[in-house]
């Protein structure tokens, strides 16, 4: 339906101005006599005594403890632990490659999507999609599945939907094979959202920022201490702009409240809702097989009909339980929706245009993508153990767990022949945003659902074999249970569906997962390990067919030899890793099997090298840089049939040779501060299509797309920051389909004003 006739759906560092805890009351013998009595081996009788239990307590001499605190949140770039692997672990005790972007980072960069924020990690793509989906991402040239390859603090962060950042902590990329810890996907790697959580301190921050094309967003980050071991956090977001045409308008909410902290038993429930009301940019032809210089990237060639509306509502749930033999259960529940609906329009070039004769007069057709509408239905429940034991005279971190989901998914398309189911009109390049409405809107019809049960179970160990070496083992067992069905329509609005019988899939897997680390300074580590990782025919909830159902799963690999550095003192790390991540059974066609299997008779690879650096050079100059470089990466094997994008010795598409991101931070005087950085790759190429010599040929030429920040403290607690993105105003291919691309961002101008309390 038109636009206007649908109904629109409308972590701070401490300051001064901060309250702790200590503040509003006196520290509590609750807290001093148990690391007293752990301290003198009592630690069984010491946890989570109430203050009339603890006030009877002998009190033990003071005992002062001294170790090294990572910085956290807005303080520094820099982060030594993660919460990737299945708890917390120092980086160095991780032998696979971990990017880490922290809060400071996000804020410096004005990120407020996860998209946005995978832009400056290196060795991260983006594919566009005819259906108009934004979160095809490609890590080391493999897809990010959104069934696995997503996580919100370890879970399963499942569908496509906005992930907006406005309650991230940090934003953490493990690359490799990761089944053994997560289940099926994760051939490329995984993305880890951590969420901001409840701390024991009253603080409280708000920001409201104003930018270019009438972008004005608000966020607040609100915690209050509500006990003595209890806290309550709240972050609010609310987004408007014009964007040129392509609008956004979305709000959200996350509550979350936690007790026990810091106890035996500590709990957490929290609420999640996402609203998201857009007009998507539209994508672009290729002109001459690349992309067009001319055309302004901020110049919106869609209709005002356009429209991208998603929900996404969970509600999460989490127990740590301590043991006295000092290990830890970690359990978490979450169950949520997903509902999203978009409809969107590329853009075309008239027959004879070129890039010389490309003008504001220049014609352009517009062609409706094919419509969707999904709605996903999501429960996950897991639980860790972790516990340092000694075996045979050796040091052992075990980690065992299990984990389950339920799910299920429905999906509409419309009805007509994909691009030509809706003309949308012509307009030229100079008349870009021309105020078009369409009198028609999609007619949604059934297509396709889906319904299914996973259960995992797995178990893994570091050892320390001697002072400077650890081996780390892991095994993990899978079952997955599926059932699908499809429906098929002739190509008329009035036409009766014709249902598919249903299919039902099942598949077992096993995973392993093997590392071994030389640390012979607590400055470095250094790492060679081996990963598999497998993705079954359902991994994008549409293989419904008998003929996918027949097909077992895809199974990979991943090797990697790499170091880790601190130095300055621990200041600064580096970390770089020379990998081979190898799919060495792709799905493929095969005559000889046409209609019954797919084969798994495909292979392909990626190899390269990777380095990473943050930290503090200085007192006054920090820094972050992510860099890839991936000379090798192509189809080693097909099948019989295959298709041009299969074709042997081609390289894969979205995976250019070299991608990187740079940020450097310098603290000018007490009060300013200024950072700048850049951003971009090598040339790059679709995932190339079967039919067209255009789509065989497309291209993106590389880009850097320069930025730059300043912010001024007016006080401790109050600040203005001002970032400009993209300060050449370069026109760039950013998601890049066979067909088309969408441009990256243009000149983008942003104020902010903040204050904490």
């Amino acid at each position: 339906m038109p636009r206007s006739s649908r109904v629109r759906r409308k972590s701070a560092s401490p300051s001064n101005s901060s309250t702790p805890v200590s503040s509003t009351k006196p520290a509590s013998l609750s807290v001093l006599i148990p690391l007293g009595a752990l301290a003198a081996g009592f630690g069984s009788s010491a946890w989570a005594q109430t203050p009339a239990a603890a006030a009877q307590e002998t009190v033990l001499p003071q005992i002062t403890v001294k170790s090294s605190a990572e910085p956290q949140g807005k303080e520094a770039y820099q982060a030594v632990t993660t919460t990737i692997g299945k708890g917390k672990q120092e980086l160095r005790d991780i032998p696979q490659s971990v990017t880490v972007m922290t809060e400071k980072l996000l804020d410096d960069r004005r990120i407020d999507t996860l998209k946005e924020a995978l832009h400056h990690t290196a060795g991260i793509t983006f594919a566009a999609t005819e259906n108009g989906t934004d979160q095809d991402i490609r890590l080391r040239g493999f897809p990010v599945a959104t069934v696995g390859d997503l996580l919100i603090d370890g879970m399963r962060d499942p569908s496509q939907y906005d992930r907006d950042a406005f309650n991230y902590d940090r934003v953490e990329v493990m690359r490799g094979s990761a089944s053994m810890l997560f289940g099926r996907g994760s051939t490329g790697g995984v993305v880890n959202q951590v969420t901001k959580q409840p701390m024991l301190m009253n603080q409280h921050e708000v920001e409201l920022t104003v930018g270019s094309r009438g972008y004005k967003r608000t966020t607040g980050d609100f915690n209050w201490v509500t006990g003595e071991d209890a806290a309550l956090r709240l972050n609010v977001m609310a987004t408007k702009a014009d964007n040129g045409g392509a609008e956004i308008e979305k709000y959200g909410i996350a509550p979350t409240f936690r007790w026990g902290i810091g106890t035996r038993d500590e709990f957490s429930i929290g609420l999640f809702h996402l609203d998201v009301d857009n007009v998507p940019m539209a994508g672009i032809r290729y002109l001459g097989g690349t992309v067009a210089d001319g055309i302004d990237p901020g110049n919106f060639y869609g209709t005002s009909s356009d429209y991208l509306l998603g929900k996404a509502s969970y509600l999460s749930a989490k127990h740590t339980h301590r043991f006295d033999g000092g290990g830890e259960l970690r359990s978490q529940l979450r169950s949520g929706t997903f509902d999203r609906s978009q409809w969107g329009t590329t853009a075309g070039f008239a027959a004879g245009t070129t890039a010389a004769n490309l003008s504001g007069s220049t014609v352009l057709t517009r062609v409706g993508l094919s419509p969707r509408k999904d709605e996903y239905e999501g429960t996950y429940l897991q639980s860790d153990y972790s516990k340092a034991l000694q075996w045979f005279g050796l040091k052992n971190e075990v980690l065992t767990g299990v984990d389950a989901s339920v799910e299920k998914a429905h999906r509409w398309g419309a009805w007509g022949t994909v691009g030509t189911n809706y003309n949308k009109g012509n307009t030229t390049v100079g008349t870009p945003n021309d105020g078009r409405t369409l009198a028609v809107a999609p007619v949604y019809r059934d297509s396709a659902d889906y319904s299914a049960k996973a259960f995992g179970a797995y178990v893994q160990d570091l050892v320390q074999l001697a002072p400077a070496w650890k081996l780390l083992a892991g095994l993990r067992f899978d079952h997955f249970d599926g059932d699908f069905r499809q429906w098929t329509y002739p190509n008329a609005q009035t036409d009766v569906a014709s249902a598919t019988p249903q299919t039902g899939l099942s598949d077992s897997m096993v995973s392993q997962r093997w590392g071994v680390l030389y640390q012979p300074t607590p400055t470095s580590s250094y790492h060679l390990s081996y990963g598999t990782s497998f993705n079954t025919s359902a991994d994008t909830y549409q293989y419904v067919t008998q003929q996918t159902a027949n097909t077992p799963p895809e199974k990979s690999r991943n090797i990697e030899v790499g170091a880790k550095h601190d130095w300055l003192e621990g200041a600064l790390s580096t970390r770089v890793a020379a990998f081979r991540t190898e799919k060495y059974n792709e799905r493929t066609t095969d005559s000889d099997f046409a209609g019954t299997a797919y084969t798994l008779s495909g292979k392909r690879h990626s190899a390269g090298v990777e380095f990473d650096m943050t930290g503090r050079l200085s007192p006054k100059w920090e820094l972050y840089l992510s860099y890839a470089l991936t000379p090798s990466a192509k189809i080693d094997k097909a099948g019989s049939a295959a298709t041009a994008q299969a074709s042997v010795g081609q390289r894969v598409g979205l995976t250019p040779r070299h991608s990187g991101s740079a940020w450097v931070s310098y603290q000018a005087t007490s009060k300013l501060r200024l950072a700048g950085g850049v951003n971009g790759v090598s040339e790059n190429r679709p995932l190339q299509g079967t039919t067209g010599a255009a789509s065989l040929t497309a291209k993106a030429p590389g880009y850097v797309v320069a930025d730059a920040m300043a912010e001024y403290k007016f006080t401790e607690a109050t600040y203005a920051q001002l970032n400009v993105s993209n300060l050449a105003d370069k026109t760039y291919g950013d998601q890049l389909y066979p067909g088309f691309y969408v441009a990256g961002a243009p000149r983008t101008v942003k104020l902010t004003v903040g204050t904490r309390f």
